[in-house]
């Protein structure tokens, strides 16, 4: 007889287990059904805070659906109140909620529509960048490039495609720091070496690239001709000296990048006179007359 209620208390208890169970499941799929509803009528605010809640709960967090729908209402919020916001947090969340469902259901349907997304956003990123490569938003543009690549790579995996736009953009902000160095050039050397950094990053991914080449010989070469310039008229020997010093250092620096330019292009002009007035520089009279030669063959 104790043994009979025993097991139908231990039945009770097992049956009320399911029940809440059902009743919590039904409850959840309540909040994205209200988070839905809430985006359907356009009130984004009260969406958000019910999906933020949905998520985080043990039914939805592996819910792929619970996570696009997430994504989409932050979207939405972005698309409407935080466009011309280069740093919006809610864009950020959106992609990252799309990325979570991307990850989770790997159907045919959920990849496609989150895929969409995040190419939609991640293009919004891209063309931040080019709005905030500039002296004073550069650091924006720096970290929307970053976000760019880390979800756009999701949806497209060809290096060829990111090789492009690595480099497009590593000599966008080369120039942007020699910008900033040349308004400054004794309060703001960091830039130039910034500037040298970034390029050579261009020339790991592309050795051959000529702008890249071109501009680090032109950072050495100039780089010198400042040094001599700002030497003072009444400065003693031993400091002339190591003027003259550094700057010949400073032209054998930017000869094999320059060399390398004109190797690319050998008929450009800017390439020409930059070989010519780094070896004129080094005293080498001889070699800097036949490139001033091909300077007026190309004129000619």
């Amino acid at each position: 007889m104790k043994e009979n209620r025993m097991l139908q208390y231990k039945k009770t208890i097992i049956l009320v287990i399911l029940l809440l169970q059902a009743v919590l499941s039904v409850a959840q799929q309540d909040k994205i059904i209200v988070a839905y509803n809430f985006l359907q009528q356009g009130n984004l605010d009260s969406a958000k805070i019910i999906i933020d809640k949905a998520v985080v709960d043990s039914e939805s967090v592996n819910d792929g659906e619970a996570w696009y729908l997430r994504g989409f209402i932050y979207k939405s919020i972005y698309i409407k109140s935080e466009k011309g916001n280069r740093q919006s947090p809610c864009r950020l969340e959106a992609l990252n909620s799309f990325k979570r469902s991307f990850l989770i259901d790997t159907s045919r349907e959920n990849i496609q529509k989150n895929t969409q997304n995040i190419k939609y956003l991640s293009s919004t990123l891209y063309n931040d960048v080019a709005t905030s490569l500039d002296s004073i938003n550069y650091k924006i543009a720096i970290d929307n490039f970053d976000k760019f690549r880390l979800f756009y790579m999701l949806i497209d995996t060809s290096q060829t495609s990111f090789r492009k736009r690595d480099i497009e953009f590593l000599k966008a902000l080369a120039s942007v720091y020699t910008q900033i160095y040349e308004t400054d050039r004794k309060g703001k050397t960091e830039f130039l070496n910034l500037a040298k950094t970034t390029y050579l990053k261009v020339l790991q991914i592309d050795k051959n690239n000529y702008t890249a080449n071109y501009n680090m010989g032109i950072l050495y070469y100039n780089q010198a001709v400042n040094l001599i310039n700002q030497s003072d008229y009444d400065i003693d020997i031993v400091a002339l000296n190591d003027i003259q010093d550094n700057s010949i250092k400073l032209f054998k620096e930017a000869l094999p990048f320059m060399e390398k330019a004109n190797e690319i292009e050998p008929k450009r002009r800017e390439t020409l006179l930059g070989m010519s007035g780094i070896y004129f520089s080094l005293n080498e009279k001889e070699k800097s007359d036949l490139y001033k030669q091909k300077l007026q063959e190309i004129g000619n």
